[in-house]
C-alpha cells in the first residue's frame, strides 16, 4: 500500500479527504481521531481499510498520545463507491475536481479489477 492513493471520510464534517500515500494519510489523521472512529479509510480502488493499531493509544490521566497504525483491508466494510451520494463533500485536492470525477475514477478502477480477474 506504499505511495497509494488512500481516501479517507471525516466523520464529524462528512467530507471526504484525498491523500497523495498511506504515509500522508497516516500522517495527517491523528491515532486517537482514528480510534474514536473519527476517521474511515478506502484504497485506491474504493476499497475499505481499517487501522490496525502497531502501538496503541497513549490515554493518561492528564494528556492522550497519538499511537502508531497502519491501513490492513476491512472485508467488513463498505466500498466507497456505494456510498458517495451520503457525505457532505470532498475536500479540494489534486486529483479529482469534483464527486463526478472520484465516481468516474472508481468505476474505471472496478471495470478493470472485473477484466484482470
Amino acid at each position: 500500500t506504499l505511495g497509494t492513493m488512500i481516501f479517507a471520510l471525516a466523520t464529524d464534517e462528512q467530507t471526504l479527504f484525498v491523500f497523495q500515500s498511506t504515509e500522508e494519510a497516516i500522517a495527517y489523521c491523528e491515532g486517537v481521531d482514528v480510534e474514536a472512529g473519527d476517521w474511515i479509510f478506502w484504497d485506491e480502488g474504493g476499497s475499505p481499510l481499517q487501522a490496525e493499531f502497531t502501538t496503541p493509544n497513549h490515554h493518561g490521566r492528564f494528556s492522550i498520545g497519538n499511537g502508531a497504525y497502519r491501513l490492513v483491508p476491512d472485508p467488513s466494510g463498505d466500498a466507497l463507491i456505494s456510498l458517495l451520494g451520503r457525505f457532505g463533500g470532498l475536500e479540494k485536492n489534486q486529483f479529482f475536481a469534483s464527486a463526478t470525477a472520484l465516481r468516474d475514477h472508481l468505476v474505471g478502477t472496478a471495470r478493470g479489477t472485473e477484466h484482470s480477474a
